[in-house]
């Protein structure tokens, strides 16, 4: 018979271990886990490192080459100084000078330019001179020469108002028409003055008194068409009046004198 004393003995729970096989199952789900993210991370912090060692060699590179860039730029200003303190030259006048040649470029562009433009007028000119020629040689077929009374051959005569505008037409000389009458005083014409004395035109002849440079001249007894002659003061240039009409105390014609730039250069 047993002992009230007795402790009886204890046997462990079916419950309590079947928890203790969870909780073991668990923790090792949890451990693999846990060295799988750990490994994952292992990865990614390694492949990370690999990339910031590339980053930080491509850098040192670009920073390595823009130093070599530098030092080369350097050099080019120092043999660029160095060539212009041997020529003498200032980098100032250096840059002035190709401002300058960049200048003469643009004008030289523009002369090209105003000399294309200009091609056209020099054409014109051409036509022009060409149609003076062809005008002077028509006015020389149809006009005549005479000799003047001071004994010199004349040049082209006009023998009315028509031919007149014709000789104007070459531009060889200056021409002033004028048509007088009868006066005590002289009347201007053109550079002179005339002064018609009398007229008769059953004998086309005519008495007239110039007044060149401040001097009278008279010319007597002159004939329809007779080139009157004189010389101005200073000039060896022939000047002539001719009369192409006479009427009653009345005459009509012309004064023929050089130009003027003819006239400065025979002074000479």
């Amino acid at each position: 018979m047993s002992s009230i004393l007795e402790t009886p003995e204890t046997k462990p729970s079916t419950a309590e271990g079947g928890l203790g096989k969870t909780v073991g199952m668990v923790g090792t789900g949890l451990a693999v886990i846990a060295l799988g993210v750990a490994t994952y991370l292992f990865v990614g912090l390694r492949d990370a490192r690999r990339q910031i060692a590339q980053l930080t060699e491509l850098a040192s590179n670009a920073d390595k080459k823009a130093k070599e860039l530098d030092l080369s730029l350097a050099a080019v200003r120092g043999q660029t100084a160095t060539i212009a303190e041997r020529a003498g030259v200032t980098e100032a006048e250096l840059e002035k000078t190709a401002t300058a040649a960049r200048q003469l470029r643009e004008e030289q562009r523009k002369g090209q330019e105003h000399v294309a433009s200009l091609g056209g007028e020099v054409g014109k000119v051409k036509e022009d001179v060409a149609s003076s020629k062809v005008a002077i040689e028509e006015t020389q077929a149809q006009l005549q020469r005479a000799m003047g009374d001071l004994g010199e051959q004349s040049g082209l005569i006009a023998r009315n108002a028509d031919e007149l505008a014709a000789l104007k037409r070459t531009g060889l000389r200056e021409y002033y028409e004028f048509d007088l009458a009868k006066g005590k005083s002289p009347s201007p014409v053109g550079p002179v003055a005339v002064r018609l004395k009398d007229a008769d035109p059953k004998r086309h002849k005519f008495n007239m008194v110039l007044v060149v440079d401040d001097l009278e001249i008279e010319k007597k007894d002159k004939t329809l068409l007779e080139p009157v002659q004189f010389y101005r003061k200073g000039s060896r240039q022939l000047n002539e009046i001719v009369v192409y009409a006479v009427q009653k105390d009345r005459i009509t014609g012309y004064l023929s004198t050089p130009k003027a730039g003819d006239a400065a250069a025979s002074t000479k």
